[in-house]
């Protein structure tokens, strides 16, 4: 929503009039607003909710933010657009990424999408300096649009946690939530009625007397009271009654009313009858707005001076000012002079088409067809629809907009082909591809019985969008041709050529030389070209695709499209040129909005499908070695899909975070397994087969990895039926070489080099370079595995020379999608191309950029060494068994040097660690055996003769090499505990500490708890365990998220029986929640502890948190 729609005077309370009555008691009632997180004023029209909350507000010195809602803002967007802007009134830069978010998406209508942005929103509200009151009036005229009352309904239930805001709602009805009842149980909620709205006989008096100046009598008063019951406007219209007749208050209340409503009635019809006609006239015509203004009165009346009427009627009360240029009837009145003036049906009718039409040409056609909704005018919303339908689309009001479509019957349709194509374009964006297409077939039809060359042209853009959204190009392909063949057959004619394009031979070209193209003409004549090169890129055609987008600019160059451009550097394998033109594009988006044309063909408020940037994105940074940014971008491309309401986006989130999860440290097979099963399982549900093949693919590469080799093969097979099916030859490409992999990783070298030389002629006819280097790196490998060393040199002088050219540099550096999943497999390829003299100066760079420049010899994995709970070793991917150690005391040596790993280990203190009960030569003799074991089980494949890597030797002292690039998880799990203890901010903390204490999985080496030279390793780690624990708890139960902070500190108590502080937070944290029975369990506890273990009593912190509760519940209660 622009801010331009954003009417600030819906942003502050509405002027008071000069004369106000005080009213003391209900003043005393609004004071307590600030008491309360929430407060609900609900009354009948004519109570005076919204003078009261203006006439409180003005006197008091609180901070408030004020919106008044209108019937225009009964959607999602406009309603929380003007909640943040209100508050920004006093707070310049709140809501900035939450407007990011409202101006990224479109309808935001679902739950996740809701739940997602009041996160937002409540996240927020700590940039508040001081605490606010934000009211919210005239609530029900909002309340029925399901998502705005489910996203007050979740906002509402985190007020009593925040001390930031409270909310005010005024409306005419309680909101019916859920967890309203619960907010009165707790106190949270401060309700104010009618009863405390109405005057009572006293203020009656009080009005009368001192402000008109007409004292009445007991009995008059009296009178008043009992018809009016303290009906706020029924008691001053009786006023405005005796002031416009020669009547008595006698005369007046004589006749007898059964209900309040038909004394209004009655009244409303007296003073409306005093105005002159012109006065009448002027109010019955202007009741049709909502809210007025001289100028929309003057244009649909055909008049002028309006405003100066309109400051008229505010004067004698018939209507309020908004602000100065801006007013409102009262609900009562209006309703009132609607009435009359429908019975005035051809009056109405022509005021109503009138309205329609000045709305219309002012660019305003959700309000000119609010209007032709209500007349339900079937005709006129047709022809609205038909001007600005696609300007609402591409504003993001889908709903309404198909809302709209509903409303006409058929036969109207039938002469409106249009209509279709709108409907169409709204399922397609729904990802409902089976009716979208079937409403650009009726659309198809429809203009080709009319004649209606342009609309047959659209409908055929929008089934080829269909495929273009889905990437199946062999099936948009001929729908393109025929689209383009209409285009250039109308504007054809008139287009200019330039020599370079001319020269070129595209098979599809059929428009000829000639004069000049209209604008209009041009872009859609551009845009039709940029489709078709999307199309060609999508088929692995891209040196056929860029002509045509050469082409589509040559014709409209306003018409650029970024996110084609990145797809051509994609798939053409310029990824960092991608990468940055994404990036840009997306920067400048947010910055310019509608006003950045570099994505002018991809609505930021409508679903991309897959060309999302986030998508793309994530794509790229998988390929490239970036595991953190591909989640993150997958994530925020996934949560696009739900807020779109996208499912096939949403479905790209699942797949590309599969990508990543497969890339984290030490990968969760599971959990990339379950993002693209949870990809497949929405593609299934679109029936749409192509969307399927890339899921498949990363199915294929996480079980090639884990060397389950027949299943990788059958997914590898699945994707590329899928692919075939589509005729997508860069995708298929890259899933041929994913089988190569999964061949490869089973050691299965010949087979895997067929398709690795397979993938190699595929990549040269995509033109893309990236896979060409992937794949040379593969079949060097595959030869120097094999031992073929003249494939090898010629493989490896290919991988190094693209590589350093193209600046693929990160296949070596970084585990990426496509790469070997441990990237020291390729150390000893650059060891041996320096040997060889194989592009040696690049690969000496490499290896001295990686620390290992001095190597001869490298064992070609990481070695990953797990201690905190059971003891595992892996060599890549391969765990290590019991068999692999060939002897016990081999597995111990180990475990005695990764204890000992800071330092190198005489013989003699290995000697005695290990052999404490031997004779010196048995001794040695056993030492030596367990270190050749060792070594054997470290390195496998280790030549002949050369020196181990893993393990070194410097004399008689021994030591695992600080330099040998292994994982140990207890130096990560330090790592992470030390940073977040240290860490200034608590976010920042609380992510290291997490992230540390999740890597202790149990104690050190269990199997060696008692061995001399273990337990002071042990209870180091187990120590800093419990310390980082500590300090998360304590941050959890600052935050107040009791259930975190007890189940850290339970987790220390659970090894430390007598940690303190760790008893001090569970009790502090169980008083919090009022579980006081919970919290003198764990202080019996902790002081049993204590006294058993320590013979002392619990610290002085502890005792005072529980001093205040009754002795007798201090008793053992174990």
């Amino acid at each position: 929503m622009k801010e331009g729609r954003v009417l600030k005077m819906k942003l502050m309370p509405p002027p008071l009039k000069k004369q106000l009555l005080h009213r003391p008691r209900l003043a005393k009632v609004l004071t307590r607003i600030t008491d309360f997180p929430l407060t609900i004023l609900t009354s009948g029209p004519g109570f005076g909710k919204t003078t009261a909350l203006s006439a409180y507000l003005r006197s008091s010195d609180m901070t408030y933010a004020w919106y008044g809602a209108s019937p225009q803002d009964n959607d999602f967007i406009p309603f929380v657009s003007h909640i943040i802007y209100t508050l920004r009134q006093s707070v310049p830069e709140f809501g900035e990424s939450l407007l990011a978010e409202l101006h990224s998406g479109g309808n935001r209508n679902s739950s996740e999408d809701i739940i997602a942005l009041a996160d937002l929103f409540l996240n927020e509200l700590v940039s508040l300096s001081e605490r606010t009151i934000l009211i919210i009036d005239d609530y029900h005229l909002v309340e029925p649009t399901t998502s705005i009352d489910e996203w007050m309904q979740y906002v509402v239930s985190y007020l009593p946690d925040c001390d930031k805001m409270g909310i005010v709602i005024s409306s005419r009805a309680k909101p019916q939530w859920d967890g309203l009842a619960a907010l009165r149980i707790r106190g949270h909620v401060l309700e104010i009625g009618k009863e405390e709205l109405a005057f009572n006989e006293e203020e009656i008096e009080v009005l009368y007397s001192d402000y008109y100046g007409y004292p009445l009598t007991k009995q008059q008063l009296e009178r008043i009271y009992k018809q009016t019951e303290g009906w706020i406007i029924a008691v001053q219209l009786i006023w405005q009654r005796l002031l416009s007749s020669n009547g008595s208050l006698e005369e007046l209340l004589r006749a007898p009313r059964d209900t309040m409503e038909e004394l209004f009635q009655f009244l409303a019809l007296e003073l409306f009858q005093k105005q002159s006609l012109s006065m009448r006239s002027f109010m019955l015509e202007t009741s049709i707005f909502d809210e007025l203004t001289g100028d929309w009165c003057d244009a649909v009346c055909g008049r002028s001076g309006s405003h100066a009427l309109l400051f008229e009627l505010c004067g004698s009360g018939f209507l309020s000012a908004v602000d100065d240029k801006q007013f409102r009837y009262h609900a009562l009145f209006r309703e009132f002079l609607l009435d009359k003036l429908r019975r005035q049906h051809d009056r109405y009718v022509s005021l109503a088409k009138q309205a329609i039409h000045i709305f219309a040409s002012r660019g305003r056609y959700d309000l000119a067809m609010a209007q032709a909704m209500v007349l339900q005018d079937a005709e006129e919303t047709a022809l609205l629809l038909q001007d600005g339908g696609e300007e609402l689309i591409q504003g993001g009001h889908l709903e309404f907009v198909h809302a709209s479509l509903l409303t006409i019957p058929e036969r109207t349709k039938r002469r409106y082909p249009y209509l279709h194509v709108l409907h169409g374009d709204i399922m397609r964006y729904r990802c409902q591809y089976e009716e979208a297409s079937a409403q650009y077939r009726i659309a198809e039809y429809e203009a080709d019985s009319a004649s209606n060359r342009i609309v047959q042209m659209m409908a055929l853009e929008g089934q080829a969008l269909l495929f273009l959204d889905t990437i199946q190009p062999g099936k948009a392909e001929p729908l393109l041709e025929r689209a383009i063949a209409i285009a250039e057959s109308l504007y054809g004619g008139r287009i200019m050529h330039v020599d370079r394009i001319e020269s070129v031979h595209l098979r599809h070209s059929s428009y000829e030389s000639g004069g000049r193209v209209r604008t209009g003409e041009r872009e859609r004549l551009g845009r039709l070209y940029t489709l078709m090169a999307e199309n060609m890129l999508n088929a692995g055609r891209g040196t056929e695709a860029q002509l045509w987008y050469d082409r589509a600019i040559h014709i409209h160059a306003e018409g650029r499209d970024w996110l084609l451009e990145a797809r051509l550097f994609l798939r053409t394998g310029r990824l960092h040129k991608a990468k940055s033109k994404l990036m840009h594009a997306q920067m400048m988006e947010q910055e310019q909005g509608s006003l950045f044309r570099g994505l002018s063909y991809h609505s930021k408020t409508l679903s991309r499908s897959h060309r999302e940037i986030d998508l793309l994105l994530s794509l790229i940074s998988s390929m490239c070695g970036e595991p953190v940014a591909a989640k993150e971008a997958a994530e925020a491309g996934m949560m696009q899909g739900i807020r779109l309401k996208a499912p096939f986006v949403e479905a790209c989130g699942w797949m590309r975070m599969g990508h990543a999860a497969q890339l984290t440290g030490k990968y969760d097979a599971k959990v990339a397994a379950d993002c693209y099963q949870a990809a497949l399982s929405i593609m299934e549900r679109l029936e749409v087969k192509r969307g399927s093949a890339e899921p498949y693919m990363g199915l294929c590469l996480l079980f090639g990895r884990a060397r389950s080799t027949d299943t990788a093969l059958r997914y590898g097979h699945s994707a590329w039926e899928k692919t075939q099916f589509a005729n997508d030859g860069w995708l298929t490409s890259l899933i041929r070489l994913s089988m190569g992999i999964a061949l490869f990783n089973a050691n299965r070298y010949a087979e895997a080099e067929d398709v690795f030389r397979e993938c190699s002629e595929r990549f040269l006819a995509c033109g893309d370079g990236f896979g060409s280097a992937a794949v040379e790196m593969w079949l060097a490998l595959c030869a120097y595995r094999t031992e073929q060393d003249s494939k090898f040199a010629v493989a490896m002088e290919r991988f190094l020379a693209r590589t350093e050219r193209e600046g693929y540099s990160f296949l070596i550096t970084r585990r990426t999608l496509f790469g070997p999943s441990d990237t020291q497999q390729l150390i000893p390829l650059l060891i041996e191309a320096v040997r060889l003299d194989i592009c040696r100066s690049y690969a000496s760079t490499m290896l001295t950029e990686l620390g290992l420049d001095q190597l001869t010899y490298h064992p070609g994995y990481t070695l990953y060494i797990h201690t905190l709970g059971n003891f595992v070793v892996q060599l890549g991917d391969i765990e290590l068994s019991d068999k692999d150690w060939q002897r016990g005391k081999a597995k111990e040596l180990f475990q005695l040097l990764v204890t000992r790993r800071t330092r190198s280990l005489t013989k003699e203190e290995l000697l005695d660690s290990l052999f404490p009960q031997s004779e010196e030569k048995a001794a040695n003799r056993d030492f030596k055996v367990a270190l050749n074991a060792l070594n054997t089980a470290l390195e496998p494949h280790r030549r002949v003769r050369s020196n181990p890597y893993y393990i070194i030797r410097r004399g008689t002292t021994y030591q695992l090499n600080p330099a040998a690039g292994w994982v140990l998880d207890a130096n990560r799990f330090e790592m992470a505990i030390e940073q977040g203890l240290e860490a200034g901010d608590v976010e920042q903390a609380i992510k290291l500490l997490e992230e540390g204490l999740l890597i202790y999985e149990g104690d050190y080496m269990p199997e060696r708890r008692y061995e001399d030279w273990c337990i002071e390793e042990r209870e180091r780690l187990q120590v800093l365990f419990m310390r980082g624990a500590e300090r998360l708890s304590g941050h959890y139960a600052a935050m107040n998220t009791f259930d975190k902070a007890i189940r850290w500190a339970e987790s220390i108590v659970a090894k430390d029986r007598c940690w303190e502080e760790a008893y001090r937070i569970l009790i502090a944290c169980h008083l919090q929640m009022n579980n006081r029975n919970q919290a003198l369990r764990w202080y019996n506890k902790c002081r049993k502890a204590l006294e058993e273990e320590l013979g002392i009593e619990p610290m002085k912190d502890i005792r005072e948190l529980v001093r205040d509760i009754s002795s007798v519940m201090l008793s053992d209660d174990e």
